[in-house]
Protein backbone atom coordinates (compact mmCIF):
# COMPACT_ATOMS: atom_id res chain seq x y z
CA UNK A 1 0.00 0.00 0.00
CA UNK A 2 3.09 2.59 0.76
CA UNK A 3 4.03 1.76 -2.60
CA UNK A 4 0.87 2.79 -4.13
CA UNK A 5 0.96 6.10 -2.23
CA UNK A 6 4.40 6.73 -2.95
CA UNK A 7 3.99 6.35 -7.01
CA UNK A 8 0.81 8.61 -6.95
CA UNK A 9 2.51 11.21 -5.00
CA UNK A 10 5.26 11.13 -7.39
CA UNK A 11 2.97 11.48 -10.62
CA UNK A 12 1.53 13.94 -8.54
CA UNK A 13 4.84 15.46 -8.01
CA UNK A 14 5.88 15.11 -11.99
CA UNK A 15 2.58 16.59 -13.14
CA UNK A 16 1.68 19.48 -10.87
CA UNK A 17 1.72 21.96 -13.92
CA UNK A 18 -0.66 19.92 -15.82
CA UNK A 19 -2.99 18.73 -12.80
CA UNK A 20 -2.92 22.67 -11.91
CA UNK A 21 -3.38 24.06 -15.33
CA UNK A 22 -6.58 21.25 -16.04
CA UNK A 23 -8.17 22.60 -12.52
CA UNK A 24 -7.95 26.13 -13.93
CA UNK A 25 -9.64 25.21 -17.27
CA UNK A 26 -12.04 23.40 -15.04
CA UNK A 27 -12.66 26.37 -12.51
CA UNK A 28 -13.51 28.63 -15.32
CA UNK A 29 -15.42 26.46 -17.29
CA UNK A 30 -17.74 25.96 -14.47
CA UNK A 31 -17.73 29.91 -13.83
CA UNK A 32 -18.09 31.54 -16.96
CA UNK A 33 -20.44 29.15 -18.80
CA UNK A 34 -24.18 30.48 -19.28
CA UNK A 35 -26.24 28.90 -17.18
CA UNK A 36 -29.32 27.08 -18.38
CA UNK A 37 -33.07 28.95 -18.07
CA UNK A 38 -36.12 26.67 -17.64
CA UNK A 39 -37.99 27.69 -20.61
CA UNK A 40 -40.42 24.84 -21.01
CA UNK A 41 -43.40 26.26 -23.44
CA UNK A 42 -43.22 28.72 -26.39
CA UNK A 43 -45.35 30.65 -24.41
CA UNK A 44 -42.45 31.12 -21.93
CA UNK A 45 -40.42 32.16 -23.69
CA UNK A 46 -42.08 34.69 -25.72
CA UNK A 47 -42.86 36.10 -22.13
CA UNK A 48 -39.65 36.41 -21.45
CA UNK A 49 -38.62 38.27 -25.05
CA UNK A 50 -40.74 40.75 -24.42
CA UNK A 51 -40.19 41.36 -20.40
CA UNK A 52 -38.20 44.37 -21.70
CA UNK A 53 -34.73 43.07 -20.38
CA UNK A 54 -31.49 42.13 -22.16
CA UNK A 55 -32.23 38.71 -23.55
CA UNK A 56 -29.18 36.15 -24.87
CA UNK A 57 -30.70 33.36 -27.00
CA UNK A 58 -28.30 30.38 -27.32
CA UNK A 59 -29.40 27.62 -29.53
CA UNK A 60 -27.82 23.66 -28.96
CA UNK A 61 -29.18 21.04 -31.20
CA UNK A 62 -27.50 17.94 -30.40
CA UNK A 63 -27.45 15.81 -33.65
Amino acid sequence: MKQLADRLLNLIRENWLLIAFLGLLAAGFLTLRTPATPIESEQALQATLSSGQPVLVEFYANT
